[in-house]
């Protein structure tokens, strides 16, 4: 399966733009579809003994357990999937007691995939649409709405 892109005209960013070279198509992915929560819980019920309802009490339980990890410090490892652990970082100070915690920046969550998924990143392959726009939508692709679009597109 390929990730889905299409051509964008945007402002060409580089450093030095020659004449004509003001603006270049850039790729960007376009998402075919949405799968939803509870489509995915039904999906795992179906290839286990599991009910959807046992799916959702589970990974809501795995979400709260999660977030409270985390708050704790503690790096949390998701099997196959991967770790998570949130990130600090704040602005310098010259010296120790002139640092204050007004410094910090606003906490990142990091997740750093496992195997399977830096895997994917590695093979999965590009293949290029093309659309007709929809009233409304702006210059990057999107209207900001979440909107159908015949054949999933």
């Amino acid at each position: 399966m390929a990730v889905k892109y299409h051509l964008v005209l945007r402002k060409n960013l580089s450093r030095e733009v020659e004449p004509g070279q003001e603006q270049l198509y850039y790729a960007q992915t376009r998402a075919t579809r949405t799968c939803t929560f509870e489509e995915l819980c039904d999906l795992i019920a179906e290839s286990s003994t599991a009910s959807s309802g046992d799916v959702k009490l589970v990974i809501d339980r795995l979400t709260k357990f999660l977030a409270k990890s985390l708050e704790r410090g503690e790096v949390v490892q998701f099997g196959e999937l991967g770790n998570f652990q949130l990130l600090l970082s704040s602005s310098g100070s010259l010296t120790t007691e002139a640092f204050s915690a007004a410094q910090l920046r606003k906490p990142r969550l990091c997740f750093r995939p496992g195997a399977l998924l830096r895997n994917l990143t590695q093979t999965v392959k590009g293949e290029r649409i093309t659309f007709e726009p929809v009233e409304g939508e702006d210059e990057t692709g999107g209207s900001g709405e979440d909107e159908e679009r015949p054949g999933g597109l």
